[in-house]
């Protein structure tokens, strides 16, 4: 009676069931499994695993029409395991790309992929990420919620969402919850959740001021370089983004607790911290410890080589020098995007010239995103990431 009755003892506690397997009988099943598993697996397909063992590959979509045009065998078959799509329309006549209660949705274009995808099974290989937007509502018709910036010595308008002003916030957190909410693995903010140098004149965001530095807001003396105003409002405004950003990470993980997050952050962020902070109100590692998953490094090579006018050569020790200073500030919560077309003419990067800045990436970096990426390069996406040996640029 003892052996039966302690029976089902033994299955619900967890570290006798531990010993029902002796270690050394897990590891002959364990290698019998992996040697069935390579008997079954076709060469192009151990090539797939095997490179996203070492490295995730993703790939950003700008294309709005994308139901109906992707196919998402061929893109898991040549190792992309996340794709992201845009969800927003900028401008006067723009609007959402998903179904929700805040905000004019256009087409719900997100739910009619992620049902594409489950239909033909593509969710067992691909994540789906929706790319959204943070401030650029200029659509919206209340005017209320928007910011000020400070030119030429006055305060005017701009089609911009305020975030120092809790109404505005409120509306972004409440779109954010209802999109995490969505059939999707990932949310990636765009890259308009940032103060420049100029912007938050808001009465919200000079009131955030005046209670900070303690004596009250001089637009003139705030923008001026190197006055006691100007570092003061350097510190507030890049306090409230990670603020803000924390609450918006923590509204989507509320609504959906295993979802991500991840945050575009332009180049000069890593490479001189002092501009990030000036530019953008960017403090990376402030960034870091807001609760969000992953940092998508906007490091678009050419981008880089035009505005900062390097040299290839130069350009390349550039490159590393942003990459390498990311890294070490985000660790595993890195993604680095790769540009593949030229912003000016809109053609296509040539493989072997991506591939010899991917080839700077260091090792310990587990994410890239190459972007923008167009329906149909699969062959294109397939020779960045499966091509063997060094690149010959």
């Amino acid at each position: 009676m003892s052996s039966i009755a302690g029976a089902p003892g033994l299955q619900s506690d967890p570290a006798a069931r531990e010993t029902v397997v002796p270690p050394s009988k897990k590891g002959f099943f364990s290698q019998v499994t992996q040697d069935i598993r390579d008997k079954l697996e076709k060469p192009e397909q151990r090539q797939v695993r095997e490179t996203q063992e070492k490295r995730r590959y993703e790939a950003q979509f700008f294309a709005l029409n994308l139901p109906g045009k992707l196919d998402y065998k061929k893109l898991a078959a040549v190792g992309i395991s996340k794709i992201i799509v845009s969800v927003f329309q900028d401008g006067s006549r723009g609007g959402l790309y998903f179904g929700n209660t805040i905000f004019r949705t256009i087409d719900p274009a997100l739910e009619k992929v992620a049902l594409e995808m489950a239909a033909g099974g593509a969710r067992r290989n691909l994540d789906l990420c929706a790319w959204m937007i943070t401030r650029k509502f200029r659509w919206v018709s209340y005017t209320r919620l928007f910011d000020y910036c400070y030119r030429k010595g006055r305060r005017e308008l701009i089609r911009k969402f305020d975030i120092f002003n809790p109404d505005a916030i409120e509306k972004i957190t409440a779109v954010y919850r209802e999109l995490a909410r969505k059939d999707i693995d990932c949310i990636l903010i765009q890259d308009d959740f940032f103060i420049r140098h100029n912007e938050g004149f808001s009465n919200w965001g000079k009131a955030a001021f005046a209670a900070s530095a303690g004596f009250p807001a001089r637009e003139s003396l705030m923008v001026q370089k190197n006055t006691p105003y100007n570092r003061k409002w350097k510190e507030v405004k890049r306090k409230q983004v990670s603020r803000v950003l924390t609450q918006i990470v923590g509204s989507c993980k509320q609504a959906k607790p295993g979802i991500k997050v991840g945050m575009n952050i332009y180049y000069e962020t890593p490479f001189n911290s002092s501009w990030g902070e000036a530019w953008y109100a960017h403090n990376l590692p402030e960034i870091v410890e807001t609760g969000i998953d992953y940092i998508y490094l906007m490091s678009y090579h050419r981008q880089i080589k035009e505005e900062m006018k390097l040299t290839e050569s130069k350009n390349r020790e550039m490159f590393r020098k942003i990459v390498e200073n990311a890294y070490a500030l985000c660790k595993e919560k890195l993604v680095v995007k790769l540009q593949l077309r030229d912003w000016n003419s809109g053609r296509r990067i040539p493989a072997a010239e991506v591939r010899a800045y991917l080839a700077l990436v260091p090792e310990g970096v587990k994410r890239i995103c190459f972007t923008p990426v167009k329906p149909g390069d699969y062959a294109y996406l397939k020779e960045l990431i499966q091509a063997r040996g060094a690149p010959t640029l």
